[in-house]
This record gives C-alpha cells, sequence and structure tokens, in this order.
C-alpha cells in the first residue's frame, strides 16, 4: 500500500406481491485476542449484548443457521429500472428501504401483515444512486445522479433539506459518520470525498479529498476514526477522520486491481472467535469477493481471503452477517451477477460456499439482513426486491 503524507417512477399497479414459495487496529486486533484467550474453550469474545445475540444465533452450524428456503415477499415497485441499494433499518426487524435508478425511494413495512410499501420519497429528477439510516432511524440521506444529496424524514416522506454536490457532478455514495450523525460523507463522478454537514447544508472545511477516479463505494470503522473510499478505477483509500472537526486526511492506498471498480465496502472491527483481527469486505469488478485485514490504525489492507463469483460490470454488494461474531466460523452474503446471493464461509480455505438462493431474474445489486439475520433482503438489476425467509427448525 501506498502512503501519504498529512494534506490539507410512479406505483401505478404495482407495488409488491407475496410468494408462497418455500482505536488502534492494533491494540482492537490484541484486546479481541486477549479477551477470547482468556475465556474458556467454546466461549466468545465478551461484549454487553453477548448472551442475547448467541441466544439468537443458537448452536447451529452455519449451513443450517443459513439455511434461507423460500422467498417471504416480493416488492417490484420499481420493476423495470434498477434497484442499487436495499438495506434494513438499523436495529430493526421489519422495517426497509430500497433507491431505485426511477429516482425514488421506497419505505416498505413486513409486519404486521401484510407487508407493505409505507411512503416512496420522490424528489430526485435522476436515479438514486445510494442512501444510508441514521443511526436512530429517523432520517434517511439519499445522493442521486442529479448532483444532490436530499434529507428525509423517513417517518413522513418529507424532504428536509436539498444539497447540491459542491462540484456540481454526480453524487455515486453516501455514508453517515457513525458517532456523529450530523455529518455525512459522500462521493462523487468528479474523483471527490466530500464530509457534508447536514445541518448547515455545507460541507466541512478541510473534509474533502479527491482519488484517482468516481468514488463508488465508502465505509466507516464502528469508532468513526477510518474511513475507507473505493473509486472505479481499482483503487481503496483509507483516511483518517477527526472527530472534533471533520477534517479528513489521506492515509494508504491499495490497487485491488487497475480499472476493476470498487463497488462495495464493508468494514468489520472482529469477524469471528477464528478471526479477531479488523477486517474489510469488498466487492470488485474482478468476479471475486475479496476480504482483508486492517493491519494498523492507518487503515492499512492484508488480502486474507478472496471468493469467486460472478461481477465484471455490476455494481455489486456484499455485507457481514450481524451475529456472525457469536458462532462457529463467520460468514458473509454477497450479490452476483450470475442472479444468485452467494453465503460464504470466510474461515473456510476450498468449498466456501454455505448457501446459494435462486430467484432473481437478474444479476443481484444489493444484499441486506434484518438485525436478527431472520430475514435477508437482495435487490437486482431489473428492480425486483425479495425477501427470503429463514428456514424455520
Amino acid at each position: 500500500m501506498e502512503d501519504f503524507e498529512d494534506d490539507a417512477r410512479a406505483l401505478g399497479a404495482r407495488g409488491h406481491r407475496r410468494s408462497v414459495s418455500r482505536g488502534s487496529y492494533q491494540l482492537q486486533a490484541q484486546m479481541n485476542r486477549a479477551a477470547y484467550d482468556e475465556r474458556p474453550p467454546g466461549s466468545v469474545v465478551p461484549t454487553s449484548v453477548a448472551e442475547a445475540s448467541r441466544a439468537m444465533a443458537g448452536d447451529t452450524t452455519l449451513s443450517e443457521n443459513y439455511a434461507f428456503a423460500g422467498m417471504y415477499h416480493v416488492f417490484d415497485q420499481h420493476v423495470d429500472e434498477a434497484v442499487p441499494k436495499v438495506q434494513f433499518a438499523n436495529d430493526d426487524k421489519h422495517l426497509l428501504a430500497c433507491c431505485s435508478l426511477d429516482g425514488t425511494i421506497s419505505v416498505c413495512q413486513l409486519a404486521p401483515a401484510p407487508p407493505s410499501v409505507l411512503r416512496v420519497l420522490r424528489g430526485h429528477s435522476r436515479g438514486v444512486s445510494d442512501f444510508a439510516w441514521s443511526l436512530s432511524n429517523d432520517v434517511l440521506v439519499s445522493t442521486s445522479l442529479d448532483g444532490t444529496m436530499r434529507i428525509w424524514a423517513a417517518g413522513e416522506g418529507k424532504c428536509i433539506r436539498q444539497i447540491p454536490d459542491p462540484d456540481g457532478a454526480e453524487l455515486l455514495c453516501c455514508v453517515f459518520q457513525p458517532v456523529n450523525n450530523n455529518l455525512t460523507v459522500v462521493g462523487n463522478g468528479k474523483h471527490n470525498v466530500h464530509v457534508v454537514n447536514i445541518s448547515t447544508g455545507k460541507k466541512v472545511k478541510g473534509g474533502s479529498s479527491k482519488l484517482t477516479g468516481r468514488v463508488l463505494a465508502l465505509s466507516f470503522d464502528s469508532p468513526g476514526r477510518l474511513l475507507w473510499a473505493g473509486d472505479d478505477r481499482g483503487s481503496v483509500f483509507s483516511f483518517l477522520f477527526d472527530m472534533a472537526t471533520g477534517k479528513l486526511t489521506k492515509a494508504k492506498r491499495l490497487v485491488v486491481h487497475e480499472g476493476s471498480s470498487i463497488t462495495s465496502i464493508s468494514a468489520r472491527s472482529w469477524v469471528s472467535r477464528e478471526a479477531r483481527d479488523p477486517s474489510l469486505l469488498i466487492n470488485a469488478c474482478l468476479n471475486k469477493l475479496l476480504l482483508y485485514r486492517v493491519v494498523d490504525n492507518e487503515g492499512t489492507l492484508q488480502l486474507k481471503r478472496s471468493f469467486q463469483i460472478q461481477q465484471g460490470s455490476h455494481p455489486v454488494r456484499s455485507i457481514f452477517c450481524p451475529l456472525m461474531s457469536f458462532r462457529q466460523g463467520a460468514c458473509v452474503v454477497t450479490g452476483s451477477e450470475d442472479m444468485c446471493v452467494y453465503f460464504f464461509d470466510v474461515e473456510r480455505a476450498n468449498r466456501a460456499i454455505v448457501n446459494k438462493l435462486q430467484g432473481h431474474s437478474a444479476a443481484v445489486l444489493g444484499v441486506s439482513f434484518n438485525c436478527d439475520e431472520s430475514l435477508l433482503a437482495s435487490s437486482d438489476a431489473k428492480g425486483m426486491v425479495i425477501v427470503w425467509r429463514r428456514e424455520q427448525k
């Protein structure tokens, strides 16, 4: 890795249908290991929610736990336009949102039955490229190819504020600062990342930096001190984030593969009992899902494992499973251009596929778990959103 010096559509008859088919990264790693090593054999790294999480995970194997047998519900209000992202609200089982290249965002509710589209957020004049839930789920932020970011009151579906991109470029991705949700980072088509104060609508002084290509993916670590950004030239940059000022300092650059777009980045403090290092999950347009270790507090990345998928041109996304840290092994989920959803055990060097879901008729772009892993949502390039139900034992 390179080092850097500090530098200054309408719903109509469509809608939805039910299917009846079946601090420091070295220190963090050391603390994770120490906590684990002091525990009796078979125990997990303790956290304030360890017992509850372990109870939700149960004593099943990965293959048993991730046996998603059939569709719970299908939403098709966005059919004919791609849905690049679908995401459950934070710590919620039944609230779901998805954005579409038709220029709208749908907020959906899965329970009480029947599942429904609660509201459709309209305002963008071009496709919505990305969105994010605030920590309390009361605000949604969205980015669009129309060059604006919009702030929405999620409960009412009203646009609170519209913020133009500082460079007048297409906005391609966004992420909330995890500790201070007043700050959002956006990435645009002119190779820039900007930290924006959504309360004032202004970019933060010192909170901008240039990448080598169009910025397609962003992710913070959980403390909010490290930001990673990926571009369409195949590079991933790490930035140190100043919690007091919002200033970004470019730290490291990794060329994953020259010319292969980085379409998704997800960070995790620790992956499992067996892999207790901070990790980064990356989708790149080279037919692979990549898992990296974060080896220092500047975000340096070291490749741990790669998994074969089909991704040559579409903006495919992947996620860490919410409860992975509380059972043997560790699982990640990704979309793929072969119209399937794949589950991989990141601790297996061979035969890593745990499950494979088939039902989409186009490239699967977005994936998201609800908080207890009982439901998984996936979206595709033809606008279909499928909610899968975990097999009941």
